[in-house]
């Protein structure tokens, strides 16, 4: 008996639909555009939000562990701390991470962390014709190395490989100094060190900070700048939102290194998205209030309109439960329709978006930003038709016959 009273409710509610179609097709096209905006809102801003880490900290470490603070002993205050005439303890911070290895393996055995490599930096001058510019020196290691800041993948000229003598340039240096993959340069330090170098590639990271390094074997420049151990150790992890996390987890093991996520250390940009976030959250949950308050006036106004077939049909032996039913399957159609529509409507609107401007990011077309704007409006419409589902099932059959 079930399957025949479910092929009923069903066919009820289709007709109640098709009686009233102009009803319907604007409630249909309502839940359509408002799935079309929260998909392209959503997919629009997720976009954006993954530019904008790509190009943040898309070619650069997640992680850093760097030496240590410490407070020096004071030579005024009887061994403890020195001060400042304001009273504040001085802090004494350490250029070189010694013990390295150990940081790099233990980061590589988390498997949260994607990769880990430690790095030598030092600030050095190149000189080529006469010209002379400052330059950031980073001594990597390959391929982890490499990969962190992804020069292998944003090399634009020659092979990004780190040999001894060889360096690889940044496009802004390389076209300030008019170098090509070949030619040699003198690179000095502020010791007054000379080493003569040849261009090994060149790679454009797509920033300007990025394009000013000069990348070079690690060893090559712990010995140059006179580098003991190592400037700091580098890495990137899976899930960039996880940096945080990491850090703090592998911080309460170490009392000799600090680190720090690329969250602390850009906290403006982390602000930033969660404000878009925020953003789209509330202008979607609008969208389901409005469809929801347009299902459940259009299926309420159908209620009454309807009441003289409800009480015939309850007067047949319909019961309260199964006249209930039908505004909910009324519900569920709407929504159904109405979200397919929305979708394709949205990634027609994403594709004229794309077509159309001349934006440095896409959309961002994935599982929950497709299925997402679908599940809220089904579950908006199932919700909003439980009012006049109510009424439906309240409705006297004995009532309705003597008012006529």
């Amino acid at each position: 008996m079930k399957k025949p009273a479910n092929r009923f409710e069903w066919m009820i509610a289709l007709r109640f639909l098709l009686r009233g179609r102009a009803q319907t097709l604007l409630i249909v096209l309502g839940i359509a555009v408002g799935v079309a905006v929260q998909f392209f809102l959503s997919a629009l801003i997720s976009g954006l939000q993954v530019s904008l880490i790509d190009n943040t900290i898309g070619a650069a470490p997640h992680l850093l562990a760097l030496p240590a603070d410490r407070l020096p002993a004071g030579a005024f205050m009887g061994g403890g701390a020195e001060r400042r005439d304001s009273g504040r303890v001085l802090i004494d911070e350490l250029t070189e991470i010694q013990s390295w290895q150990t940081y790099v393996d233990d980061l590589r055995r988390d498997r949260r962390v994607l990769r880990a490599s430690p790095v030598a930096n030092g600030q050095g001058f190149i000189e080529r014709g006469g010209a002379v510019i400052a330059v950031i020196v980073k001594g990597l290691v390959a391929p982890d190395g490499l990969d962190i800041y992804k020069i292998r993948e944003k090399t634009v000229a020659g092979a990004p490989e780190l040999a001894s003598d060889t360096a690889l340039l940044g496009q802004r240096i390389a076209e300030r100094l008019t170098l090509a993959v070949g030619d040699k340069f003198v690179l000095r330090n502020d010791r007054g060190g000379r080493l003569v170098m040849r261009v090994g590639a060149v790679f454009d990271l797509g920033a300007a900070a990025g394009n000013d390094l000069l990348a070079a074997p690690m060893d090559q420049v712990r010995s140059f700048f006179a580098i003991g151990g190592v400037s700091a150790v580098e890495a990137q992890v899976r899930d960039v939102f996880a940096a945080e996390e990491v850090a703090r987890d592998h911080g309460r093991q170490y009392a000799r290194v600090k680190l720090e996520s690329w969250q602390e250390r850009n906290r403006q940009l982390l602000t930033g998205l969660r404000s878009q976030s925020t953003s789209s959250v509330t202008i979607q949950f609008f969208v389901i209030v409005s469809i929801s308050l347009a299902i459940a006036s259009v299926l309420g106004i159908a209620a009454v309109q309807k009441q003289r077939q409800l009480g015939i049909l309850k007067a047949m032996g319909t019961s309260d439960r199964s006249a209930s039913r039908i505004f909910v399957i009324q519900g569920l159609l709407l929504g159904g329709i109405g979200s397919l529509l929305g979708l394709g409507l949205g990634l027609l609107m994403g594709w004229g978006f794309v077509a159309g401007t001349d934006a440095a990011f896409g959309l961002e077309i994935s599982a929950r930003t497709l299925l997402t704007p679908i599940a809220l409006a089904l579950a908006a419409a199932v919700t909003a038709s439980t009012i006049p589902a109510r009424k439906a099932a309240a409705l006297s059959p004995i009532e309705v016959i003597r008012n006529g």
